[in-house]
């Protein structure tokens, strides 16, 4: 079974805090256009850049074990990881956001890539809006800093005190994949994951920013 926890302690608490303090600026002053992974990609103020060790590791380690051809990213911001892989491999993928500043400026960066045939932007909370066993992917980059949600970056960053909220997400994205269906997500160092398979791991400022695959049997 699928599972997440904070490791507890002072000290993890307050990389956590540390962590959520440069975030929320990022979310308020880095802005523009960027490149990533063979797309163009503008960024609003509110949305996340893809500057971020967490999205440059989970396309990484996505496209080399995704299979099938028709997938979502929860969360998706700006679409930066969902429309990456799309040009990438030619799959469908449907991005999933709360915000609707980022979701529509994800929708004319998919036009500006030329990829509005295969990113389809959706506002829901999660994965709520498909079915069960609906989907042959699922990609993740959530929040999963074990602090509850605070600032602007404290709905796309904190999964809870007791990551009750990443859990309650990682659920749902285990529930709209089909058998043998592939889940990647992220974590950090301040989280101990089971039931799923470490992929890589890279430093970050304030923990390590790990990348995980789930199968669904």
């Amino acid at each position: 079974m699928l599972k997440v926890r904070p490791r507890g302690g002072m000290l993890s608490t307050l990389r956590a805090k540390m962590a959520l303090s440069v975030l929320n600026f990022l979310i308020r002053r880095v802005v523009g256009r960027f490149n990533f992974k063979g797309v163009t990609v503008n960024v609003p103020k509110g949305c996340f850049p893809p500057v971020l060790v967490s999205t440059g590791l989970l396309y990484d380690a996505a496209v080399g074990v995704i299979n099938g051809s028709k997938g979502c990213e929860i969360g998706t911001g700006v679409g930066s990881a969902a429309l990456s892989l799309a040009k990438r491999l030619g799959v469908e993928v449907v991005g999933t956001e709360i915000s609707l500043r980022c979701l529509r400026e994800a929708a004319a960066n998919a036009a500006g890539n030329k990829l509005s045939s295969l990113f389809h932007p959706v506002a829901c909370v999660g994965a709520q809006a498909f079915r069960s066993c609906s989907l042959d992917f699922v990609v993740v980059n959530p929040p999963y800093l074990p602090l509850p949600p605070s600032g602007p970056a404290g709905a796309a960053a904190c999964g809870g005190e007791r990551l009750e909220l990443l859990n309650t997400l990682l659920d749902d994205a285990v529930r709209v994949l089909k058998k043998e269906g592939t889940l990647v997500f992220t974590t950090s160092s301040l989280t101990l994951v089971s039931g799923a398979e470490l992929l890589r791991r890279r430093p970050a400022l304030f923990d390590s920013v790990e990348a995980y695959l789930y199968v669904k049997l």
